[in-house]
């Protein structure tokens, strides 16, 4: 692959997440972007996340584990056997209702059963938007499976974030909203 071609899928996936950002509907911003060999991109995925304990606005922010789950298609691709599939990230760090990160350890199990398990290590932070919208990008490498050595890159919109929920004795505890994933 050119570097051409990698900065166009690159552009791609920082321009519907900065269309995010500012509100645009998942629906328009979701042009898939020009696959090139070995490039999946899923823009239109939608997942959930369980936080425990739940989120709220403690300073110094406390360990919390982060458990997300989703699915992910119609994906743009090359290679017709990674067109949708399942979403998982299990990991952890100091998070509260404002900022904070967590590091873990993700899988994409293609809908393909032809395909294996594609395994990543990631690392999220968040990021409060000025409308409240809550929008995490994060990269980070394939470690195991189809596309081991290529460097996955994963925007989550959490449209459903309650912050009068980071008020209560629990926390807010689940989150949700769309996601797309682009694999460079």
């Amino acid at each position: 692959m050119s570097f051409k071609d990698r900065s166009r899928i690159r552009a791609a996936a920082v321009g519907v997440a900065g269309l995010l950002a500012l509100g645009t509907p998942l629906a328009l911003s979701a042009t898939p972007a020009v696959a090139a060999d070995g490039i999946v991109s899923c823009p239109l995925g939608v997942q959930s996340t369980t936080y425990t304990p739940g989120l709220t606005y403690t300073t110094p922010p406390p360990q919390v584990d982060v458990d997300v789950t989703g699915t992910l298609g119609p994906c743009v691709s090359t290679d017709l056997s990674h067109t949708a599939g399942t979403y998982t990230f299990s990991g952890s760090g100091n998070l509260n209702c404002l900022t904070g990160s967590s590091v873990g350890i993700g899988k994409i199990t293609w809908a393909n059963p032809g395909t294996q398990p594609s395994r990543f290590s990631q690392s999220y932070s968040i990021a409060l938007r000025p409308n409240g919208t809550t929008v995490l990008v994060s990269s980070g490498p394939i470690i195991s499976g189809d596309y081991a050595g290529h460097t996955i890159v994963i925007t989550i919109v959490l449209t459903s974030t309650d912050l009068l929920a980071c008020l209560t004795p629990q926390g807010m505890t689940n989150t949700s909203g769309p996601f797309l994933v682009t694999v460079l």
